[in-house]
């Protein structure tokens, strides 16, 4: 009996076994129909799902050779402006990304051609095809070829290939076609939404890094400067009880700062500091460390070795920052004495250190985020430079903080 579906009247005169092949044929295509139909679905389905590129494309790939009993298919992707294939997924005889075909320039072999010509590569010859390594199409047994360029727009953004062991229909090279289009434009789609989330996430990270570079800014600069303010009027106060005159001139000196620390907060707000010319550092640091220490009693010695450099705007800023801020907490915390800024222009950077006799402390990085928040700002400040802040103290002996600044960082 004849399977149902099958047009008897195009039977006539057919012998026998014939109607049997015929029959066989019919059962063939229509499985194969119906298996082109479940790969479109599929493909569609899984280009649409949220997931990895890498992880659809090598889903496409699985759902090739389920669904057409390919021998091999793969996925090449082409970035724009460039002209390197990279392989993306492989199924089938070979999953692995790496080997020879990997990485394919635009141009080379079958797969690269496609991707100049933007034309498929269609062959149910393979052997004799010059364009295919006749060995391994030999060895593995492979009848047909189909390659596709992955094209978006008039741009070429890959290359689909597949291999198979036995001729393919032409319904078969058309719905290879047909997925062709819709895995092109996954590939459009996946790239367009990581560069929506890379531009988001970078958009986060500026408003985040303004934000600290804002705070880092107040408190290095304002807050400092506030804290200088409060310590030279706390000072003036007997003079101004006892000695009107000299304090009129140390009044001036505490204006002179109240100034300066309201530019130096209006120049934080705009991202603008550039408070000290370029190549002055040493004048810079002393004229730094004096300022803070000027209505205090602690004594200041500054020592300078090497031949002097010329360091950058954003050199100067950060170590005038640093220092500054590594005075007030001596002024604040430390009870000291006396305090040594000394600066050593070696071969290869430059060493600033600023030690102090006073009680020094505990160093205890657990505690740093909280109760040391100078500390840190500190240490940012210092890698906005590319340079290492290293805090070196023990109870009764002092503290010393060290900043290395490399001369490549210009």
């Amino acid at each position: 009996m004849i399977e149902a579906g099958v047009n008897h009247s195009d039977l006539a005169g057919v012998r026998v076994q014939d109607i049997v092949a015929y029959a066989n044929a019919a059962d063939d295509g229509r499985l194969r129909r119906s298996r082109e139909a479940t790969l479109r679905d599929e493909i569609n389905r899984l280009v649409a799902r949220p997931d990895t590129m890498r992880r659809t494309l090598q889903a496409c790939t699985n759902a090739i050779v389920n669904n057409l009993d390919a021998l091999l298919a793969r996925i090449w992707t082409l970035k724009q402006g460039k002209r390197i294939l990279e392989l993306k997924a492989s199924a089938g005889l070979y999953t692995t990304l790496q080997g020879m075909y990997s990485r394919i320039p635009v141009g080379h072999c079958n797969i690269g051609l496609i991707a100049e010509t933007r034309a498929p590569y269609l062959t149910n010859a393979a052997l004799g095809d010059p364009t295919l390594d006749q060995d391994w199409v030999r060895q593995e047994g492979v009848v047909a070829f189909a390659g596709y360029p992955l094209v978006v727009d008039d741009r070429v953004v890959g290359v689909i290939a597949m291999f198979a062991r036995f001729p393919m229909a032409r319904e078969t090279l058309e719905t290879i076609g047909s997925i062709a289009g819709v895995i092109a434009q996954g590939i459009e789609r996946k790239r367009s939404q990581n560069e929506l989330r890379r531009s988001v996430k970078a958009s986060h990270e500026a408003v985040v890094g303004e934000r600290t570079r804002i705070a880092r800014e107040m408190h290095d600069g304002l807050l400092q400067n506030v804290t200088g303010i409060a310590l030279q009027l706390r000072a003036v106060l007997p003079r101004v009880r006892s000695a009107p005159d000299e304090a009129g001139t140390v009044l001036e000196s505490i204006l002179e700062l109240a100034e300066r620390t309201t530019t130096e907060a209006r120049l934080a707000v705009v991202g603008i500091r550039h408070l000290t010319e370029p190549g002055n550092l040493v004048d810079a640091l002393q004229g730094a460390a004096e300022r803070t220490l000027e209505a205090s009693s602690i004594g200041l010695a500054v020592k300078v070795n090497g031949g002097r450099r010329a360091m950058s705007h954003r050199v100067c800023d950060a170590a005038t920052s640093i220092v500054q801020h590594a005075i007030t907490n001596v002024l604040r915390h430390a009870h000291a004495q006396r305090v040594q800024l000394a600066l050593n222009f070696g071969t290869r950077k430059l060493r600033i250190t600023i030690r102090d006799d006073g009680r020094g402390f505990v160093p205890d990085d657990s505690t740093t985020a909280t109760t040391h928040f100078g500390l840190v700002g500190m240490r940012e400040r210092a890698k906005e430079i590319g340079a290492e802040v290293r805090v070196r103290s023990a109870p009764e002996r002092g503290t010393t903080v060290t900043i290395l600044v490399p001369y490549r960082i210009r």
